[in-house]
């Protein structure tokens, strides 16, 4: 009897990476594209943002990276923390398939009675993922203000209840994920940030603007390999004339965010 074995590595905060993803990180690798990379692995470009995007935001590293620096139109390359998920993804999988290839050698497998092996996932449809590290908390009868640090530096404040506190076990240094959805996130100007009380207030580049017959969805780079998305409505993308290369204030409230460890 054969068997054949798929892998999947959590590393840290439940940063998933399948073979699709180190498949299209090795594509990237060889085309220095996102667009041909996405063809070669027999994708969309859409659904090959998507992907990196998630990873790139969850990984405390970014795995892409721009091949000139900020640059603009520049292609894409891994960064050396890519090439080396790829190496590790590689030599755990071949390691893997060694192992179970002994074991059904020395085993009768047909006689084992296996009723039900899998494994479970969960998926988050919320938007924005952010990885980031716990510098600050600040417990208070009710809410608890959690402080915490993206790859850029820049400081988020999230407003959880003492009792989520408890049940996550959260402590400063502690790395989580900063979880919001795309409407939860609001697009100003630049020109508008002294008029602002939020404390969430993050500048970004727009790297890809999609307008809709209703709303607008616009992913912004706040650096370090990690971006945000706002869903809009079309009227107000309009108003602020959104466009590629642009940059824009981020709000986002500390309410609307949600903790994942």
């Amino acid at each position: 009897m054969r068997a054949d074995i798929s892998l999947e590595l959590f590393l840290g905060n439940d940063i998933q990476i399948l073979a699709k993803h180190i498949e299209l990180l090795k594509a990237i690798r060889d085309t220095k594209s996102i667009t041909k990379a996405a063809q070669v692995v027999g994708i969309s470009y859409k659904n090959a943002w998507d992907s990196l995007d998630v990873i790139n935001n969850k990984s405390h590293k970014p795995l892409v990276i721009r091949a000139d620096g900020k640059k603009k139109n520049s292609g894409s390359e891994l960064s050396q923390y890519g090439h080396k998920m790829i190496e590790l993804f590689e030599t755990l999988l071949n390691t893997q398939k060694e192992y179970l290839n002994k074991i059904c050698q020395s085993m009768d497998i047909e006689e084992l009675d296996i009723v039900n092996l899998g494994h479970m996932s969960m998926s988050l449809s919320a938007r924005n993922q952010l990885s980031c590290e716990i510098v600050e908390i600040n417990t208070g009868a009710v809410n608890t203000e959690v402080v915490a640090r993206l790859n850029s530096g820049k400081k988020l404040h999230a407003s959880i209840t003492c009792e989520s506190e408890k049940n996550l076990n959260l402590k400063v240094g502690k790395r989580v994920i900063f979880i919001f959805k795309a409407p939860s996130v609001m697009l100003c100007s630049l020109d508008d940030e002294l008029k602002l009380s939020e404390t969430n207030l993050l500048k970004g580049k727009v790297v890809s603007a999609k307008i809709g017959a209703v709303n607008a969805e616009i992913t912004m780079d706040i650096s370090m390999g990690q971006t945000i998305t706002a869903l809009i409505s079309k009227d107000s993308a309009m108003e602020l004339k959104v466009g590629v290369g642009d940059e824009f204030n981020a709000v986002i409230k500390s309410s609307q965010i949600i903790i994942g460890v």
